[in-house]
């Protein structure tokens, strides 16, 4: 998680010193929750990037390996071993999923194809028919079909799942917000926190403020010894 207070208060230091006004908290929590969504989306497009470059012998390992690096941003999200509910004769996704990893039935792995045409296809053709060795499955909106399966199978999902909303949540306090984290509708950025200087910019960008990521650590880090030299001041 990334502090939302922190990133609040940099917009705003970074807004004012740009002479563009204040940032209200309702505009700030729609600004932020469209970045996670791009920040979250880019992570694939990059894997395939440097995938594609890897296999042309032109990237790193280890902590070079920048495909492993988006994946563990990714698993920020991971959710396993969730059970799903079965309602005839569909097995309902998590009201919370986005992407799917992998899908057990009975403890074997599911083989999804990508319409119904090609699952009608292999479910009704005697030498693919699906067994309980060897399932398929289909997507249909928020709700999936596993063949064969029935009430009494186990049916487990692990998934990637949408970004929880953040919230800078405040109390009035002589006419200006003052942060209130014991609000119980308060929510951190749900993100890994290295992406904290890529939340700022992209933020920063949906108020029309177009700044660097050096620009972003020179100024936060002169913010930090003037608060410092305040706080050890004689």
């Amino acid at each position: 998680m990334i502090s939302i207070d922190k990133i609040y208060q940099i917009c705003l230091m970074l807004a004012n010193s740009d002479i563009r006004g204040n940032i209200k908290p309702k505009d700030l929590r729609l600004a932020i929750y469209d970045t996670v969504n791009e920040i979250y989306e880019s992570y694939f497009t990059e894997i395939n990037r440097y995938v594609n470059r890897q296999n042309r012998g032109l990237a790193g390992v280890g902590l070079e390996n920048l495909p492993d690096l988006f994946r563990e941003k990714l698993q920020h999200f991971l959710v396993e071993d969730t059970t799903l509910d079965y309602v005839s004769p569909y097995w309902t996704l998590p009201a919370d999923h986005r992407y799917t990893d992998v899908v057990t039935c009975d403890d074997k792995d599911v083989e999804f194809y990508a319409n119904s045409t090609d699952y009608r296809l292999v479910a009704n053709y005697i030498d693919t028919a699906p067994t309980a060795s060897y399932p398929i499955g289909l997507k249909v909106g928020n709700k999936i079909k596993i063949a064969p399966s029935d009430a009494d199978s186990v049916v487990k999902i692990a998934y990637l799942r949408n970004q929880v909303m953040a919230n800078w949540t405040y109390i009035m306090v002589n006419g200006s917000e003052q942060f209130n984290p014991d609000a119980a509708d308060f929510k951190d950025i749900d993100l890994h926190i290295s992406e904290e200087n890529n939340v700022v910019i992209k933020t920063l960008f949906r108020f029309g403020i177009n700044l660097k990521e050096q620009d972003v650590v020179a100024i936060t880090q002169n913010k930090g010894v003037q608060e410092f030299n305040q706080d050890n001041a004689v």
